[in-house]
């Protein structure tokens, strides 16, 4: 008898917790990233803001994806031209001149200082 009660229990702990599974952050998404709140089901989105994809063709036209909007060198994204695209960044051009979109806003990289080779003994030779 004590079975039939601790299956409804269970059932009723795990409805509950449902709710609060939901309203867990994405870990994959990345720092900083803007969410907005789809109205279907409460299902958190990201909002479309930067670059979020760069295609960098060595012999071809490179291309990105900008506020959702696929765009190549050259190409118009609103009233602005693509001059450049990198690995890490879009270079765009407008009548308010010049514009840089970061790919990564919040992260800079920063070459790594060489160390200098420490030097090394040859083995197996001797001084006299």
């Amino acid at each position: 008898m004590m079975r039939h009660g601790l299956l409804p229990m269970l059932l009723a702990g795990f409805v509950g917790i449902g709710p609060a599974v939901a309203q867990v952050a994405d870990p994959t998404r990345p720092a900083g990233a803007l969410m907005t709140q789809e109205s279907a089901g409460g299902i958190a989105a990201p909002a479309e803001s930067g670059v979020q994809t760069v295609i960098v063709r060595p012999k071809g036209k490179s291309a990105a994806v900008i506020n959702g909007q696929y765009v190549e060198v050259g190409g118009k994204l609103g009233d602005k031209r693509v001059l450049k695209i990198s690995e890490s960044e879009v270079v765009l051009l407008g009548e308010g001149g010049r514009e840089v979109m970061k790919v990564t806003p919040d992260i800079e990289k920063v070459p790594v200082k060489k160390a200098t080779a420490a030097k090394r003994r040859t083995t197996g030779t001797t001084e006299k």
